[in-house]
């Protein structure tokens, strides 16, 4: 015999499950944007030094970033839209995570 109430999704549990969704979508897209990010910012840091490299991954290798995540990977983009998550939502995480990590490391490193 099975109970129906078991089968019914209590609706707390369902935004619970919505919300890791978006939180883990949200850093899968971090992580693959900062991939260009840190690769370029490294590469500028080893020619104009790592303060230089630091700066460049909070601030304009975002940009360089964004660039190559939209040349590779742009069809990811649809798969946030699906869930509720916008462009300008994503960027603004990602670069606020980004400039908090170069505040600290230069910070850090002076």
């Amino acid at each position: 015999r099975v109970d129906a109430g078991a089968l019914l999704v209590k609706p707390h549990t369902l935004s619970w499950e919505i919300e890791d969704r978006m939180i883990s979508a949200r850093f899968k897209y971090y992580y693959d944007l900062t991939q260009y990010n840190l690769g370029f910012s490294i590469l500028f840091g080893l020619i104009r030094g790592i303060n230089s490299g630091i700066v460049t991954f909070g601030t304009f290798g975002m940009l360089v970033g964004f660039i190559s995540y939209r040349y590779f990977q742009n069809n990811q983009y649809y798969f946030y839209y699906n869930l509720g998550i916008s462009k300008i939502s994503l960027l603004t995480v990602t670069w606020l995570i980004n400039l908090t990590i170069s505040a600290f490391l230069l910070l850090i490193i002076r």
